[in-house]
């Protein structure tokens, strides 16, 4: 089952890109790169589904206990495999997977690429010393973002047809537009082509939740 998710930021945003010797510049938005139909490549900004992957689990993990589901609440490999001995696998783990387990997550993220023509801007920062409160030799940083005009989308698969693994997974998007991604980004986010959801979800506590997300969060608010 699929359905897709869109996302703007709300202000401006970084899911940042490390490699200064490409852009001259120390943090730069992440790129990919595309062929066109003529053979030409190119860079293309777009939020990896690895990363936005994560940060859905890690809003998943904040919200669960308050809707009766479990939650580990742990990244490391061995803190989830002590945790899970203790108590079983918890929910999260069940949908998102975890480390050194024999069966995959039951969700899968697709990378989101722009919709619409993506327009950055360089913000130059310094570091002050903790003692002196001056400016550190050398710590000049420039970072690349980009505006809250831009406008990303991907496909978001779930095998299961269990409502409650869909109900943990909208939760989180639901948490996450009040979260954060990528360097403290705030996202708004909103789902579509989501009929087969819709008709999974019919008559449980997660309907209504589903039509909340078919809406934009921020609009008229910032």
């Amino acid at each position: 089952m699929r359905f897709y998710v869109r996302a703007r930021p709300v202000g401006i945003a970084l899911i940042g890109w490390n490699y200064p010797s490409m852009f001259d510049i120390d943090l730069a938005f992440m790129r990919k790169i595309k062929r066109s139909s003529n053979g030409d490549l190119s860079k293309q900004i777009y939020i990896p589904g690895s990363s936005f992957k994560g940060a859905l689990r890690s809003a998943a993990s904040r919200i669960a206990k308050s809707y009766g589901f479990t939650s580990c609440g742990y990244v490391e490999p061995e803190l989830i495999r002590e945790a899970h001995e203790r108590s079983g696998v918890c929910d999260v783990c069940k949908i998102f997977g975890y480390p050194k387990n024999s069966t995959s997550s039951l969700i899968h993220v697709s990378d989101l690429n722009p919709v619409n023509n993506v327009r950055t801007f360089n913000v130059t920062r310094t570091r002050l010393e903790d003692d002196s409160l001056k400016v550190a030799e050398g710590a000049l940083y420039t970072y690349e973002y980009i505006y809250d005009q831009a406008e990303f989308r991907g496909c978001i698969e779930i095998c299961s047809r269990d409502p409650n693994v869909f109900g943990l997974i909208l939760l989180g998007l639901a948490e996450l537009r009040l979260g954060r991604i990528g360097r403290s980004s705030l996202f708004d986010l909103m789902i579509e082509r989501s009929e087969e959801l819709g008709e999974i979800l019919i008559n449980t506590r997660w309907s209504q939740l589903l039509d909340d997300l078919k809406r934009w969060l921020w609009i008229g608010v910032v």
